[in-house]
């Protein structure tokens, strides 16, 4: 579970709620570095440990001990540091807060090392993770705002929609990194309720933040997509999904007659499907350019959403799920074959 999602969750049985809740928001932008995280832990964490270590050092200076020939230096609070009187209790609910968050690998790590100088006879493993804390954060997509658009632009599914919002006519940098540090606050805040898809939809539909109602059904769409793309086995995020979808507009309803008729039938999890089939078929030799060479997998998927009224631009994001997948997880990549498969021998025994 996210550290803002047990918050959520948890808050009302939070002894220092107002506390765990500035640091995990001051520590978010932080978590992909190690030397910053360190930086807050030691200005804003350990003011009981600082305290402890300046007593120490006093009175060995006092009774003149080899160890301590210099008076140390007063001891002086940080500023936003915490008190040093519910220093270790706050740590102690923090880690309870984190703990489940790899994004807070590095924080975690320091919270584990602490308890362990504490408690060595009973030690937990708490060795960063440095690729993993990356990899959560592409995954938990909570690392928002961000300074600039490029920031963004760096994943397959922000930059397909990057491209259909310049294909809109948005082009302008600065509305276009207003636009996603929007987009992402609001699913962030989705989230936070996602127990609820009911309530966790009206976040969105009560938002006003937006321009005009097509700023809004593209940012509802968007986050169908990531939720569509990164949702895995989180069945209250489908869920949501659904509910939102119940409320958009159907992007075929917004088609010109001079666009072709035919559509993608709305259903989740189709589009990923009918890119695998179609992948598969392309690999297999089925499809030619006009030279009656090897179609090439852009200009192929691009014509297919002119065909369907759909955008293939992310088809390369839908199909790197399949990449690495676990022995669990090749039942539901290979279930759309598997289903063909036993559509053929049915329509044969007919």
């Amino acid at each position: 579970m996210r550290a803002k999602e047990y918050i959520a969750c948890s808050e009302a049985s939070l002894k220092y709620p107002a506390e765990i809740k500035r640091i995990v928001a001051d520590m978010s932008p932080l978590r992909a570095s190690r030397e910053q995280t360190v930086d807050y832990y030691n200005k804003h964490l350990i003011p009981d440990i600082r305290r402890q270590g300046y007593l120490l050092q006093k009175d060995l200076y006092d009774k003149n001990n080899a160890m301590q020939t210099e008076a140390p230096e007063p001891f002086q609070m940080n500023a936003g540091e915490l008190p040093v009187e519910i220093a270790s209790a706050v740590r102690d609910e923090l880690f309870e807060v984190i703990k489940e968050d790899e994004t807070f690998g590095h924080l975690y790590s320091l919270l584990g090392n602490l308890r362990n100088s504490l408690h060595p006879s009973n030690p937990i493993d708490c060795v960063p993770d440095e690729d993993g804390i990356i990899t959560a954060l592409k995954v938990q997509r909570d690392d928002y705002p961000k300074s600039t658009l490029a920031e963004y632009l760096d994943d397959d599914t922000n930059f397909a929609q990057y491209q259909d919002l310049t294909d809109a006519g948005i082009t302008d940098e600065e509305k276009l990194l207003d636009w996603f540090n929007n987009a992402y606050r609001i699913y962030d805040e989705m989230r936070l309720v996602k127990a609820n898809p009911i309530a966790a939809v009206k976040v969105f539909l009560d938002d006003n933040s937006f321009e005009n109602q097509t700023a809004k059904d593209l940012t509802g769409r968007f986050i169908c997509e990531i939720i569509s793309t990164l949702g895995g086995e989180d069945r209250r995020l489908d869920r949501i999904y659904d509910e939102l979808d119940r409320h958009l507009p159907d992007e075929a309803s917004e088609a010109s007659s001079t666009k072709s008729k035919f559509h993608l039938k709305n259903k989740k999890g189709r589009k990923t499907d009918f890119v695998r089939v179609m992948n598969v078929l392309l690999e297999m030799g089925f499809f030619t350019d006009a030279d009656g060479d090897q179609a090439k997998k852009a200009e192929f998927f691009q014509a297919l959403g002119k065909l369907l009224n759909e955008n293939f631009k992310d088809y390369q994001n839908l199909l790197s799920t399949t990449k690495g997948a676990s022995v669990a997880d090749q039942k539901a990549l290979t279930k759309v074959f598997e289903d063909m498969l036993d559509k053929q021998k049915s329509i044969i025994s007919k």
